[in-house]
């Protein structure tokens, strides 16, 4: 299956009339419905999944928020511009991540695609080491006296 970019009828964004309905859909959220459902066109409720439900759920508190949301599978395949995009890098120091076995790809025909997993796995890790140097950094200027 070809790769298809990303635009902006994937982005869903709420208007300022819309509020007063996604503020009664959180307090519903927050309140903890046992069984979540949905009416169907023909009046019967239909059992909505829980996987489903939670991504409602946040989809509400983020458009609250004034923030746009888009959902999109995670087997989806990226440009190598649409990731560094994703990352805030830029193609290029992307291009180089993938060159130096940083973070994985596919290639379509000359061109490089990456899953959205690999990309949100390799931010997690990417992440996590800046947050561990941090700490090693802050741990070592306390223990120099430098917060005192």
């Amino acid at each position: 299956m070809p790769a298809r970019s990303i635009d902006h009828a994937d982005i869903v964004e709420s208007s300022p009339n819309e509020e007063r309905s996604l503020e009664a859909l959180s307090v519903a959220f927050t309140h903890g419905v046992l069984k979540p459902q949905l009416v169907g066109p023909d009046d019967r409720p239909l059992d909505l999944p829980t996987s489903l439900y939670a991504v409602l759920r946040d989809a509400v508190g983020i458009l609250l928020r004034g923030q746009a949301v888009m959902i999109s599978s995670l087997d989806r395949r990226l440009s190598t511009t649409e990731a560094g995009d994703l990352l805030g890098v830029s193609r290029q120091y992307l291009t180089r991540l993938i060159d130096d076995g940083q973070l994985a790809c596919e290639f379509t025909g000359r061109h490089r695609r990456v899953r959205l997993r690999d990309l949100l796995d390799f931010r997690d890790r990417r992440d996590a080491a800046r947050m561990e140097a941090l700490n090693a950094m802050t741990a070592g200027a306390a223990a120099a006296g430098e917060y005192d």
